[in-house]
């Protein structure tokens, strides 16, 4: 639905929808019946999601992170 709004809106960054789609491809190599996501905190999520990237979330990441949180 994030990603939705930011296409539809040409005045939107286009940083915010690189780092959704970074996200959205991050949680494609969750394995949802394997791993508990904690949807419950952007702390958590951030840690389980900096593991699997391998590398630190940029700011658009990690404020798109505390957006699904919310």
């Amino acid at each position: 639905m994030i990603e939705q709004g930011t296409i539809n809106n040409p005045i939107q960054d286009h940083l915010k929808l690189k780092a959704i789609r970074e996200i959205k491809r991050l949680f494609t190599q969750i394995d949802f019946n394997a791993e508990v996501v904690p949807m419950d905190s952007s702390t958590k999520l951030k840690e389980l999601l900096i593991s699997i990237k391998g590398t630190q979330l940029t700011k658009e990441e990690s404020k798109l992170v505390e957006e699904l949180v919310e």
